[in-house]
């Protein structure tokens, strides 16, 4: 299947992969699409997206087409489907 990646705010990630990229993916949920992403671009991919613990950085958000933000505990559980697209984006906290 086809989906789209995209990287908005992360600069080092839209290095590796582009800031928009059209990909096949065998199919799985955003935490397989994470891990696809990784064995592909190898480890600045892996640098990026992963913290010390190999969990998906904190500062980054995941985005499935325009449903909002997706919480952390249903990465591995959200579904990805052909034509879907998938941002990550930097989380930007302020004051």
């Amino acid at each position: 299947m086809k989906i789209t990646v995209e990287s908005l705010g992360l600069p080092t990630l839209s290095v590796v992969i582009g800031k928009k990229a059209e990909l096949d993916f065998k199919g799985g949920t955003v935490t397989d699409l994470v891990n696809h992403l990784i064995g592909r671009f190898g480890p600045k991919a892996r640098a990026v997206l992963l913290d010390g613990e190999g969990h998906l950085d904190l500062t980054i958000q995941v985005m499935v087409n325009d449903e909002g933000f997706l919480a952390r505990e249903d990465l591995p559980q959200r579904e990805l489907k052909d034509g879907d697209r998938i941002r990550f984006m930097l989380l930007v906290g302020g004051g």
